[in-house]
């Protein structure tokens, strides 16, 4: 692609584009996202347990799989540190944000994973809600994102019964603790990202199995998840703290990557069952979807969920739904991948790291939501971008990431168009406020509104920061 002439068509693109065009709703929550391991560091401060993703990046070295260097998130961008996350508040106060998503660490709070409660991990996460309602920003608690105490991982993981209980206990603490200040919360994110990439990324380049089989047998983690959030959900509304509860899913509308081709047409509705329903229909519809669940037992025949637990996730539904949305999910027909069908990795717009810029998509995929499962009030928790150019380089003190900021732009002009139709959306939320460990990927993906130098810590706020401020601005009069 011609990097040139591509900007000078955004740049054009930016001059005409109406995105002012909706007004949000009142109290609809604009923020920034982040997740405790990519951001926090202080991986062994304040009596603070192993987790799941400081064993891999630290003893498995699993980013060597992936980017052929090994990185960690032990410092990462050190935002555990109040000094540096009250200079981090000031940015977002100054951004215009009303609302910050954020996870706990489970292994701050309980190091073990059950057990005895970690007081200065308690203790750490009031002073964060504290500073930032002082700073008129709300506070939006994950959790759980991924980092499961490794403690837990050793008995099992998710893949243990158990586990519904394990979370459920910590869910307990959690809510005891935050819940009179926090009115919003999330039980997991991305179950199915959790599983099926991350989990199965990261057991690829060791297992001897057949990919189906890998796939299939990550079902029973996801389910438990799902059995998890519903004990936790039942928990809070019996505790009448007044506030909300609800889950988050990376969703992407499929489509054929070639829609000439009949292969790639034909397998876009199994993928969308095993990427989007898999994780919609059990909680808003009480089942998972028939030909993935079929796909599924055919490598895994032992996972048969009883009628018992699908009435449970669907009686205890979450009072809203987190959407993480980057990208559509562009289908082919592969023999060789799980199931016959893939969409990781297929991108007609090699410029942008995770998938072609679509915000139509977003518009399609929350308009779906209104449609089929009954309008539930909705949040996009994520939404961002990472571009495969030099956009996020620091030139004269300055990022002029253009193309983030157009992505942007045009994706809340989707969201609020959708609003505008009756899709009962409540919020936006980007991925990410700052530049960040980025899982598998370490630091080699900038999804960030604000730059972040990861030797020195320096910040410095972007042009797409800038462009999501003003049109915070314009959202205010």
């Amino acid at each position: 692609m011609n990097i040139t002439k591509h900007t000078a068509t955004v740049l054009a693109t930016l001059i005409t584009l109406n995105v002012f065009s909706q007004k949000a709703l009142p109290d609809f929550l604009w923020g920034v996202a982040t997740a405790a391991y990519q951001v926090e560091g202080a991986y062994q401060a304040d009596g603070k347990g192993e987790s799941k993703w400081d064993f891999l990046s630290n003893k498995v070295g699993v980013t060597q799989f992936i980017i052929g260097q090994k990185q960690t998130g032990n410092v990462a961008i050190n935002m555990y540190d109040r000094t540096q996350y009250l200079k981090d508040i000031q940015l977002m106060k100054e951004l215009g944000v009303n609302c910050y998503r954020f996870s706990i660490a489970w292994s701050r709070i309980i190091p073990q994973g059950v057990g005895a409660v970690n007081e200065k991990g308690i203790a750490h996460y009031h002073q964060l809600i504290k500073d930032l309602k002082e700073a008129g920003i709300e506070p939006l608690v994950t959790l759980y994102h991924f980092d499961l105490p490794q403690a837990l991982v050793e008995k099992g993981g998710w893949s243990n019964l158990e586990s519904v209980q394990w979370y459920k206990n910590y869910a307990d603490v959690i809510f005891k603790n935050f819940g009179k200040e926090v009115k919003k919360f999330i039980t997991f994110n991305e179950p199915y990202i959790e599983f099926f990439i991350a989990d199965f990324l990261v057991n690829a380049p060791q297992s001897k199995q057949p990919a189906s089989l890998r796939y299939a047998n990550e079902m029973i983690n996801v389910h438990h998840e799902l059995m998890a959030s519903a004990e936790a959900i039942k928990l809070y509304h019996s505790l009448n703290l007044g506030g909300m509860i609800g889950i988050t899913f990376n969703l992407s509308p499929c489509v054929p990557f070639d829609p000439n081709n009949a292969e790639d047409v034909k397998a876009v509705p199994l993928q969308d069952e095993l990427l989007n329903r898999i994780v919609l229909d059990p909680v808003f519809k009480g089942s998972y979807p028939a030909n993935a669940l079929a796909a599924i037992q055919k490598y895994s025949p032992s996972f048969q969920p009883s009628a018992s637990d699908m009435q449970f996730i669907a009686a205890n539904k979450p009072d809203f739904l987190g959407i993480n949305f980057y990208a559509p999910a562009q289908v082919k027909h592969d023999n060789n991948a799980p199931m016959g069908v893939t969409w990781m990795g297929n991108n007609t717009d090699s410029i942008q790291s995770n998938g072609p810029v679509r915000p139509e998509e977003l518009y399609n995929l929350l308009m779906r939501i209104k449609n089929e499962y009954n309008n539930v009030p909705t949040i996009i928790t994520e939404n961002g971008a990472s571009f495969n150019n030099n956009e996020d380089s620091v030139v004269d003190g300055k990022v002029n990431d253009v193309l983030r900021a157009d992505y942007i732009k045009r994706h809340i002009d989707a969201a609020l168009k959708a609003q505008h139709d009756g899709a009962n959306l409540k919020g936006y939320i980007v991925w990410s406020g700052w530049d960040n460990f980025e899982w598998v990927f370490g630091f080699t993906k900038r999804f960030g509104l604000i730059h972040v130098d990861f030797n020195t810590q320096q910040r410095i706020p972007k042009q797409s920061y800038y462009t999501y401020q003003s049109i915070l601005e314009q959202q205010r009069k």
